[in-house]
């Protein structure tokens, strides 16, 4: 019988929005969680054949649902221009680098919403055969876009498409290739050359049809979508996220319609944040001047769409430029800028995101039932919302009950080999500071 392991002492951060529980127990055994709650409720199953028990005490210590980022895109770097291009086969070893730096930092599950050359596929079958430790990977393949000069900028990543037709064959080609969701753009972007993030690209009849043959094969559709014509075509067409949403706060009624239909904004604070702040070099103008036009609209529409009922799920757009596959969590604290209540984000990144996946009733909080995917660390993220993105916080993370990343340096006693899975992260993230 296999192992049923306890973590004992910690403040429990359920994911749910319920408050805190202190001196809490979380049991799990088969990647499976038994009992998340208060210490005196845990009672170890009785009328079950005997098997080992791991108990790790964690005072001070916070456990939290793996966090889940559903907005990046593994085969990008930070490069300063955003620009992707460059050999396939140092991509997939980027991407497997990029996997392994979000898993240490509490991500444990991503979706990845525009691959290159569909060599996410192959490194996503790569982690899940256990040659190398990831995050579960929810994919999109190649994103859908009218004729764009996208396409030679992100090199491998662009699926050119006019007219209802074309993104009929398109859509069908990711399902092929392996998709879990299908990826629009409708409307331009900020990081493509001479494109208007306002203005709408896709029509509505191509919306409606990519929408049609992804839902014929049980696939949802991710937009992304700046301008609110976009945004209002995407809607209608019937997509399930709104990527961006610079501009939705110019539509209260398309705000309405997503509260009522659970249409997801994912806004991806971060990636702006991290061109406009900070020593940035290299970073050419026209991406400067673009983000600094978009980024107070993009926290006013968060803003007015908390307000109006919008579900809102976590998304980092990593890795555009300086937005380091690894810092994911930092869009937590752009969120709570916007005005969101520090529980309120660490639900989007969690019970949110799951629902948004449609995966709700196995991922997204810390339940009995759910799989055992957990963020373990030693500073209150509901205090400060950074400590989520201090790699020194997080003690350990668990992704289907096993260990598979974790702070050797950190004096938590000693970890049963039994829980750690068979590669695991041993050191954290690496230190970009030297």
């Amino acid at each position: 019988m296999a192992a049923t392991n306890i973590l004992r002492g910690v403040t429990l951060i359920d994911g749910s929005g319920r408050p805190p529980i202190e001196n809490a127990v979380v049991a799990f055994r088969d990647g499976r969680i038994l009992y998340a709650g208060a210490a005196e409720g845990w009672q170890p199953e009785t009328g079950t054949p005997d098997g080992e028990t791991f108990v790790l005490d964690l005072p001070e210590h916070y456990v939290l649902p793996g966090l889940i980022d559903l907005h990046v895109h593994l085969a990008m770097d930070g490069a300063a221009d955003s620009r992707l291009h460059g050999d396939p086969a140092w991509t997939t070893l980027l991407m497997l680098a990029h996997a392994r730096n979000s898993l240490a930092a509490g991500v444990t599950t991503v979706r990845d919403v525009g691959g290159r050359f569909g060599l996410e596929f192959v490194v996503r079958r790569a982690i899940e055969s256990g040659l190398y430790v990831g995050p579960r990977m929810v994919l999109s393949g190649k994103l859908l876009a009218i004729t764009s000069a996208g396409t030679e900028y992100y090199d491998g990543m662009y699926r050119e498409a006019d007219g209802p037709e074309s993104v009929r064959l398109a859509t069908r080609e990711q399902i092929k290739a392996g998709a879990d969701w299908i990826k629009v753009l409708a409307t331009g972007a900020v990081l493509t050359p001479d494109e208007s993030p306002g203005a709408a690209t896709f029509g509505l009849d191509e919306l409606q049809m990519a929408v049609a043959e992804a839902a014929k094969a049980g696939r949802p559709v991710a937009a992304h979508a700046h301008g609110i014509d976009g945004i209002r075509n995407a809607v209608t067409a019937g997509v399930r996220t709104i990527e961006h949403g610079t501009y939705l706060h110019r539509d209260p009624q398309v705000m309405e319609t997503m509260a009522e239909r659970g249409i997801y904004l994912v806004p991806t604070l971060k990636a702006g944040f991290d061109v406009i702040y900070g020593d940035r070099p290299g970073i050419p103008d026209w991406i400067v001047e673009k983000s600094k036009a978009v980024q107070e609209d993009a926290l006013l529409s968060l803003r007015r769409a908390l307000e109006m009922g919008v579900p809102i799920a976590m998304g980092t757009d990593a890795a555009t430029p300086y937005n380091f596959h690894g810092e994911n969590a930092m869009e937590l604290v752009w969120m709570a800028e916007a005005g969101l209540a520090p529980m309120q984000c660490i639900t989007a990144s969690t019970a949110n995101a799951a629902r948004a996946l449609g995966w709700e009733s196995w991922l997204g909080t810390v339940e009995a039932g759910k799989v055992a995917d957990l963020l373990v660390t030693t500073r209150n993220p509901l205090a400060n919302l950074r400590h989520l993105a201090d790699r020194n916080a997080i003690a350990m993370v668990f992704k289907n009950g096993e260990i598979v990343a974790r702070q050797p340096t950190l004096d938590i006693g000693a970890i049963p080999e039994a829980m750690l899975a068979g590669g695991w992260i041993c050191c954290g993230l690496p230190n970009r500071d030297g």
